[in-house]
């Protein structure tokens, strides 16, 4: 064979060796994934060798024993073999059946593939260029058999259990075995790597893991149930505890509306009764945070709606002088907000302070809701710090129609009418708002009953003038309105404040 045909043979064997490594690590990284060393390594072997091959059995240099020239044609093609397994691997297994079909194929179970094919091939290689027997070189002495058999016992047991652990656990699940729990960060020939929450890795054998048993967080789905327990007053209505906690679980980000949450009486104990609140979690690796959010509102929901968490000892409250001080701000701050209330200024100064003292001060934290369209009313709310979003919903549809802030209010014809919710309003940050009742409105009132005539004519000017720009009205025709306005709708008050009597 001349030198140029074999120069021609090596260069072809050296391109189709790189142009496989080429399209391996371009398929490698197309998954964001990078090719093991081993493959390089394989590669260049495969290459040198059959080159090598090449040379000698060409005649161009002088050639080794024929033992020495088998072998490495031996090697060649078993690295050949092994690139193309390699291939198979990558393409089959890894980008069609795992990345495109979504079949879910352990690592452990594809590097036994790869182990069986190469060795199936490698004695194929020894029985075509060597003549082995190939048989022969399989059947051991049985006596050997037993002694790698006994010898490798723990080693197959784990790598077995390995493959069974695949179908149950997969790398990216949460779970908790032999009590520790954190996330799979690898199932290996021997062993299962946990991250735990304290980031600490953790290896458990593969069939103790198998033995022990395991639960996962993470299959068949993501949802969770976790729960919090309470305890709160005997005076307060268990049905009432219940609804706030369901109300204040449902406002925290990360509980699931589905399933809704469930509030139960779990016991009664020596200082009040005992609740458990249960609800749902997407993710399992922030059920902790979750928790200790919910917990956070239920407290910000029991103090807002007047329920005690019962101390299990007496407690002794000492009077200091900076509290008069603290009552007269917080008084100070109620009125004032109260006289920007376009409706309620126009009352007189004595009348406001009287009103300001059934008002209530109430804290929303973020998601919580206010007040619910549709739900029956009777209360003013004035934002003193924070933002809350004005949702409407219809046809199963819910739109944020507007964003209220600091000095504005809401409610108003529930306060004055008793008329259902026209819209619900949630808290959009930590939201802090002054609280008037009908009980506080109906005592002013009753003592002076030109009020309900101003109060009356101011909203019904508001009303018709919000309807007027959007409708375009005469100015004629406005007037008149006022007048048949102010009249229905002082009566309306007049009947829901007083009870239908006249004066």
């Amino acid at each position: 064979m001349s030198l140029g045909l074999v120069l021609v043979k090596i260069i072809l064997t050296t391109v189709g060796v790189i142009a496989v490594v080429v399209g391996l690590a371009y398929l490698a990284r197309r998954r964001e994934k990078t090719l093991p060393p081993a493959i390089f390594i394989g590669a260049g072997i495969t290459a040198v060798l059959a080159d090598a091959a090449l040379v000698f059995s060409s005649g161009v240099a002088p050639s080794p024993p024929q033992t020495v020239l088998n072998w490495i044609e031996v090697g060649a093609y078993c690295g050949a073999s092994f690139l193309l397994l390699k291939a198979i691997d990558l393409f089959i297994i890894g980008d069609y059946l795992i990345g495109r079909k979504g079949t879910y194929i352990p690592d452990v179970v594809r590097t036994l593939i790869l182990f069986t094919g190469l060795t199936a091939a490698t004695l194929v290689i020894l029985r075509l260029v060597m003549n082995i027997n190939v048989i022969a070189l399989v059947a051991l002495p049985t006596v050997a058999t037993a002694v790698v058999g006994v010898a490798l016992r723990d080693t197959l047991v784990r790598f077995f259990s390995g493959i069974a652990l695949g179908k149950m656990v997969r790398v990216g699940d949460w779970i908790s075995v032999l009590d520790r729990e954190g996330v799979v960060t690898d199932i290996g020939f021997g062993h299962l790597t946990l991250l735990t929450r304290e980031h600490d890795h953790v290896a458990l054998p593969n069939n103790t893991v198998i033995q022990a048993g395991l639960i996962n967080y993470s299959r068949p789905t993501t949802t969770h149930i976790c729960s919090v327990t309470v305890e709160a007053a005997y005076h307060t209505p268990p049905s009432q505890v219940c609804a706030v906690l369901v109300e204040a679980a449902l406002a925290v980000e990360g509980v699931l509306p589905e399933p809704k949450p469930v509030a139960l009486v779990s016991s009664f104990n020596d200082s009040g009764v005992q609740y458990r609140l249960r609800f749902s979690v997407n993710d399992y690796s922030l059920h902790p945070l979750i928790e200790s959010q919910v917990r956070s509102y239920v407290w910000n929901a029991f103090q807002r709606n007047g329920i005690e968490i019962p101390f299990p000892q007496r407690v002794v409250h000492a009077s200091t002088g900076a509290a008069p001080e603290q009552m007269a701000r917080r008084s100070d701050q109620i009125v004032s907000h109260l006289a920007a209330v376009d409706f309620l200024a126009v009352l007189a100064p004595e009348q406001i302070e009287v009103l300001a003292q059934d008002a209530t001060i109430q804290k929303f934290l973020p998601g919580e809701r206010v007040v619910r369209q549709g739900e029956a009313g009777q209360e003013l709310y004035i934002i003193l710090d924070g933002t809350a979003e004005v949702r409407v919903q219809q046809d199963g549809r819910s739109m944020t129609v507007a964003t209220l802030q600091k000095g504005q209010f809401f409610g108003e014809m529930s306060l004055l009418t008793g008329e259902p919710r026209s819209a619900t309003v949630v808290a959009a940050t930590p939201l802090r708002v002054v609280v008037v009742g009908k009980q506080g409105l109906s005592r002013v009132t009753q003592e002076d009953g030109r009020v309900i005539d101003r109060i009356g004519e101011v909203v019904a000017r508001r009303q018709l003038a919000t309807a007027a720009a959007k409708e375009q009205l005469a100015r004629e025709g406005a007037t008149v309105a006022v007048a048949n306005q102010t009249r229905s709708l002082t009566e309306r008050i007049r009947r829901f404040l007083w009870g239908g009597t006249t004066v």
